[in-house]
């Protein structure tokens, strides 16, 4: 698909969509709430039911944590041994899902319905991505992780009981969200420790406010969760009498999308809503990041030498990554290795996209560096449409990555230039918005 932005100036106004990140936690939250208990759900069905019903608007990670709910649902329905869990390409979804699945259907004291065996379906490069530390924290407390090579399923088997757990948070915040929403279901007091690097605290801290919004609070004490006991059954009896006050949810704008979008806004004349500049998402950093570029194009600030820690952001740091050599001599991203391991390596893949426009850049385990573009021109500001000469198109990859190919949007929009990319449907992952305007703007 060509992305084209060749003569063009981009005015319109768009909306950051729903954050992805409260909406999983949301979902998980609400359904482990109207399902605790041995009602099965009698009380909420016509909640439970809107909540898991698949929105066209609903990106495709947001389309798998439904799936998975729902399927997880109509085990109440029915007896099943086997329950097949389709993730698609989410990771979030996996790694939340895991641990709820196991302790709603494997639990000790809560299987009511046979059900023996969790197979959780997985497309893309997500059957790859690592497990090992949620493999360690859920082993002592009777559940088995296994890989199947052949369907790249993951099979999850055994009886999970309550106690104290262990988690090593230096990979994945996300092991220790799923936890947290897991363990309320259990009435015996669970705690959850974490010993390592706490990465990505503020995603953490989004899980907490769910929880806390439903009256299932955790407490935090020397680097160890403690979830409430019987949290969700608690909270279900009290919901039975105001169901209203479930009957309708409204997810604030995402961060992630929204650094996108902002990054986008510095070299065009869009407008983007839908933001809460209080909120608690850890992709807000943006904010600052855009300030400081704002700092060095007023020359309030140096262009050189510049250290970003992204440890806690790695999802807006292609964007990032992608917009600096635009404005910097050379900044250095530190944090950067758990960028290997998501939708796609996008270490190396911003470094294969910056170097196809003649980008520099360097790397190692964990840092990125980039260097200023070189066209012959003080600043970014003073690029024409006739940039390349007879170079026709730049050609770019997405990867099969969401991040990548709005990276490769970010890159048009700079150099008003024309983008030959692979693929451009996986931006429907976390956005599937935005493809009208590609349509509409980028044609």
């Amino acid at each position: 698909m060509i992305i084209n932005c060749k003569n063009k100036t981009l005015d319109f106004n768009i909306e950051a969509p729903p954050s992805k990140s409260i909406y999983h936690r949301e979902l998980i939250v609400r359904f482990l709430l109207m399902n605790s208990g041995d009602s099965d759900a009698s009380d909420f069905s016509d909640t439970v039911l809107k909540d898991l019903t698949i929105l066209p608007g609903d990106n495709e990670d947001i389309r798998a944590t439904k799936s998975v709910l729902s399927a997880l649902y109509n085990t109440s329905k029915s007896v099943d041994e086997v329950v097949y869990l389709p993730c698609n390409e989410s990771g979030s979804t996996l790694r939340f899902m895991i641990p709820v699945a196991a302790a709603y259907s494997l639990g000790m004291g809560r299987n009511h319905h046979g059900v023996k065996k969790l197979i959780f379906e997985t497309k893309g490069r997500l059957f790859d991505r690592p497990l090992g530390e949620l493999e360690a924290a859920l082993e002592p407390h009777g559940i088995c992780i296994e890989k199947d090579d052949s369907t790249r399923s993951i099979i999850v088997k055994g009886t999970m009981t309550p106690g104290e757990y262990t988690i090593d948070g230096s990979v994945s915040s996300q092991y220790i969200s799923g936890l947290l929403m897991a363990l309320t279901l259990f009435d015996e007091l669970c705690s959850v420790n974490v010993i390592g690097e706490m990465k990505s605290v503020h995603y953490i801290d989004l899980t907490l406010d769910v929880l806390k919004k439903y009256g299932c609070e955790a407490e935090f004490k020397d680097r160890t969760f403690y979830p409430m006991a019987g949290g969700y059954l608690k909270q279900s009896d009290r919901y039975k009498n105001k169901k209203d006050i479930l009957s309708d949810f409204k997810v604030e704008g995402d961060w992630s999308n929204g650094a996108f979008l902002l990054c986008m806004k510095k070299w065009s004349d869009i407008e983007v809503t839908n933001l809460s500049p209080d909120s608690k998402q850890g992709d807000r950093a943006i904010v600052d990041y855009l300030k400081l570029i704002d700092d060095v194009r007023s020359k309030a600030a140096s262009s050189r030498g510049i250290v970003w820690d992204c440890t806690d952001i790695p999802d807006i740091t292609p964007y990032m990554a992608t917009v600096a050599p635009f404005v910097f001599d050379d900044i250095t991203f530190t944090g950067v290795s758990r960028l290997r391991i998501k939708e796609s390596d996008r270490v190396m893949a911003v470094r294969e996209q910056l170097a196809e426009i003649g980008v520099k850049t360097e790397e190692t385990e964990d840092s990125l560096t980039v260097y200023r573009y070189s066209a012959g021109k003080e600043t970014i500001s003073n690029i024409s449409s006739d940039l390349f000469g007879d170079k026709k198109n730049i050609r770019l990859s997405s990867y099969n990555d969401h991040r990548m190919a709005m990276c490769a949007v970010l890159i048009a929009t700079i150099l008003k230039t024309e983008i030959e990319l692979d693929d451009i449907s996986c931006i429907k992952k976390s956005f599937p918005e935005f493809l009208e305007y590609i349509e509409k703007y980028y044609a």
